[in-house]
């Protein structure tokens, strides 16, 4: 055996020594690298919502355990959250709600309910948006018609006193849904001259929807929506009544209202009542001219515009066993008003004397009439969040037109001053599954139509629409679609046609018989983008869609007399075809600085339904040239923006819209484009209960019009306001068109006789609320 000297084997043994302390340190490091490669991340997504209505809750934080990770949900209540460790629980914490924390089992997804802080609240200030589309904005005034002028993308046609026909994005009637609590409301779809019968002092809030495709609006939000719903159920037990009255110097329209609501532990019930009259519209004019001839107003006044308005409303809401609830409502509106005698027949000058009498009218006249029962019942969210809805509602809906016989203008005069009866009778269903992840449902919606006068205007008809509809929530992902399918009939109208001496030389065929059936529905995604800078939100949508043609649009035969046209329907007009970009953004609420909001569309139609003068002119003598509906390609495009600011006791408000409507073959606007507009307010508190605003409001010229239609000049309107809170109620006084400045409203059926709109008028207000026998819940 060879022997190893000693300082060798010391040598070797050193080497030894290191080299094993150098391999397990490589290993133990390796080992560590590998382990560290290895670690999981734990993740939990789901979403937060109201216990009591399943409205997602957006902004509340929430925190994931043991590593203390937090996020924040965006506007579908939808959170996602990492942990590199296993999260065993969460905690969610949310403004004027109990904090939860859950544990957390082998579940990836997790959704959370959670229920509100039982302490006295400003409800109006913590109060959410109603609507189930993500898009809906907030509508704050009490009196609609103002609220619509200076909110961008909005505009209204002044029909009067709580008869409301809203322009939204340049659209109106039948392109527009006006929904009540859910339920499509009729009223408005035979044109700019007829309206929705609603006071919105008797609502608890008001919404509108920009653009269309929107799922539970149904096919009529081509341009958008409005959504009135019913008074809620108080933060507290007792019971609070809101009244006011107001008078306007201008038309001298005066005003009273209140609303009563009571809640108890297990139920909740209100009723309402409003009531006005008002005089003949003041207006900066003299003259005005119709078929070549020059008239005269007296006393700068548009006669035969005085009427007066009566709306009341009862609901009751009640928990029925095992958390069901059930809700039912009655409204009655009833509104009498005088027609401006140019736009029926041709008008005497003796006809256009003002009445010495402030609040009387005579023929020609409208009377409108609305009774509207809506019942619906709701489960509670079972242990997968979903519960069950269903939703009834009949409705009564009745106009009459009364004119002088004269005004038929051919053949022997009637022997009545009947022109026009529309009856309306109209049902609607709906059915609907929720729950935090989408939604399902269908929806029925019937109308039945009668129509009577010497003056025809459309025939009798009938409506059926069925609809399925269903959405999805995937993340950030909002997906919705619906299938409609639309039957239709309308009876035929043949009446005699009369020589210029009154004899009958054959006759007149106005309608035919018709029956069809019309498929159609909608597709549409929505995504919520919601930048890690947290500075401000939105929404980028796109929809397809369809609508199919209003029975107006394919029956109407006669004089329109609120369009001051003949109108001529066509039977065989197709579904509109329509495809949606939108986007929408706002700073967030916690920015101090500046407050802003940008929406902005772009919209293809295809068969689009326009009217449009045709080559003949009708046989009545008076009635002029005949105008036809037709389909054609159409572009739409526009945007609205909202920037404010405070600074101490300063605000300032720049509110604006710019829209455009083409016709693709032509390169001529649609009709009554609504020009570019841009209001401004600037506000100052005097004091502690005082506040004072100046406002202008900024018409461009409307320059983009359609064929026979004329461009109007854009003007300036000025307006102040003051208002004085106290507790004993709130004052205020308005100023509208300070400068008393007489413009054509482009949007206004006036136009064509080339009438102004409504000159300078001052309102004075007061406004209350008394609350009593209050306890906490």
């Amino acid at each position: 055996m060879r022997a190893i000297p000693s300082a060798k084997a010391a040598g070797a043994c050193r080497y030894g020594l290191l080299q094993r302390l150098f391999l397990g340190l490589s290993l133990v490091l390796a080992g560590t690298a590998v382990e560290a490669q290895n670690v999981s991340f734990s993740e939990v997504s789901g979403h937060i919502l109201r216990s009591e209505s399943q409205v997602p809750l957006q902004d509340a934080l929430v925190v994931a355990w043991p590593c203390g990770r937090t996020t924040t949900t965006d506007r579908f209540g939808f959170y996602q959250i990492e942990c590199p460790a296993e999260i065993d629980s969460i905690t969610c914490t949310a403004s004027f709600f109990e904090t939860q924390t859950v544990l957390i089992g082998p579940d990836d997804h997790v959704d959370i309910w959670m229920d509100q802080l039982e302490v006295q609240l400003d409800v109006v200030a913590i109060e959410s948006l109603n609507s189930p589309e993500p898009e809906a904005l907030r509508l704050l005034g009490r009196d609609l018609m103002q609220e619509l002028d200076r909110t961008p993308g909005l505009q209204s046609l002044d029909l009067g006193d709580a008869m409301m026909q809203p322009v939204v994005r340049g659209l109106i009637g039948s392109r527009v849904a006006f929904l009540e609590d859910g339920v499509p409301q009729q009223g408005g779809r035979w044109g700019a001259d007829h309206g929705v019968l609603a006071d919105p002092v008797l609502y608890g809030s008001m919404e509108w929807v920009p653009g269309g495709g929107h799922l539970w609006m149904g096919p009529e939000s081509v341009g958008g929506g409005l959504r009135l719903t019913a008074p809620k159920a108080s933060q507290e037990l007792g019971s609070s009544t809101s009244w006011g009255t107001s008078f306007r110097q201008g038309d001298q329209r005066a005003k009273m209202h209140a609303l009563h609501t009571m809640t108890k532990k297990n139920r909740f019930w209100y009723v309402g009542a409003s009531g006005s009259a008002f005089g003949n519209q003041n207006i900066p004019q003299t003259t005005f001219s119709y078929l070549g001839r020059t008239y005269a107003l007296t006393d700068l006044m548009l006669p035969n515009t005085a009427g007066r308005s009566n709306h009341a409303v009862a609901g009751l809401e009640r928990s029925a066993v095992k958390g069901r609830k059930l809700q039912g409502s009655l409204r009655v509106s009833d509104v009498v008003q005088g027609l401006f005698a140019g736009i029926v027949g041709v008008p005497r000058q003796g006809d256009l004397d003002a009445e010495t009498q402030t609040y009387r009218s005579d023929i020609p006249q409208q009377h409108a009439t609305r009774i509207q029962a809506t019942a619906s019942w709701k489960t509670p969210n079972n242990a997968i969040g979903t519960s069950r809805s269903t939703k009834v509602s009949v409705a009564w809906n009745r106009r009459l037109e009364l004119a002088p016989p004269h005004a038929h203008g051919y053949g022997p005069e009637p022997d009545t001053n009947l022109s026009l009866s529309l009856d309306e009778w109209t049902g609607f269903l709906e059915t609907a599954r929720r729950g935090p992840h989408g939604n399902w449902g269908m929806q029925l919606e019937g109308l039945v139509v009668s129509t009577t006068g010497w003056e025809f205007l459309l025939p009798s008809h009938r409506r059926l629409r069925w609809s399925i509809l269903g959405e999805k929530n995937i993340g950030i992902h909002q997906f919705g679609v619906r299938a409609d399918l639309v039957g239709t009939e309308q009876a035929g109208h043949e009446e005699p046609l009369y020589d210029s001496d009154g004899s009958i030389i054959g006759s007149d065929r106005r309608a035919e018989a018709m029956q069809r059936i019309i498929p159609g529905g909608m597709a549409s995604w929505l995504v919520n983008v919601a930048p890690s800078s947290a500075s401000w939100r939105g929404t980028a949508s796109v929809t397809a869609y369809t609508r199919a043609p209003s029975n107006y649009e394919l029956g109407a035969h006669g004089i329109h007399h609120g369009t001051f046209r003949f109108e001529k329907g066509n039977a065989n007009l197709r579904s509109e075809k329509s495809l949606e970009i939108r986007f929408q953004a706002s700073s967030a609420v916690s920015r101090v600085d500046w407050n802003w909001r940008v929406q902005a569309f772009s919209a293809i139609h295809r068969d689009f339904i326009a009217l449009g003068p045709s080559a003949t002119f009708a046989l009545i003598s008076h009635a002029g040239q005949v105008y036809t509906f037709d389909a054609v390609n159409a572009f739409r495009t526009g945007a609205e923006a909202s920037l404010s600011k405070t600074i101490g006791a300063w605000s300032a408000s720049t509110d604006g819209s710019l829209l455009g409507q083409w016709d693709v073959a032509t390169g001529l606007g649609l009709p009554f484009t609504t020009p570019a507009q841009v209001t401004t307010t600037i506000g100052r508190s005097l004091s502690k209960h005082h506040e004072l605003t100046i406002s202008c409001r900024a018409i461009a010229d409307a320059n983009l019009t359609a064929r026979n239609e004329a461009p109007t000049e854009g003007t300036l309107l000025w307006g102040l306001g003051w208002s004085l809170a106290r507790k004993s109620g709130t004052w205020s006084i308005n100023l509208h068109n300070a400068s008393n400045t007489a413009w054509l409203d482009h949007t206004s059926a006036y136009r064509a006789l080339g009438l102004v709109a409504q000159g300078r008028w001052m309102q004075i207000s007061f406004t209350t609320t008394v609350k009593r026998n209050n306890k906490i819940k």
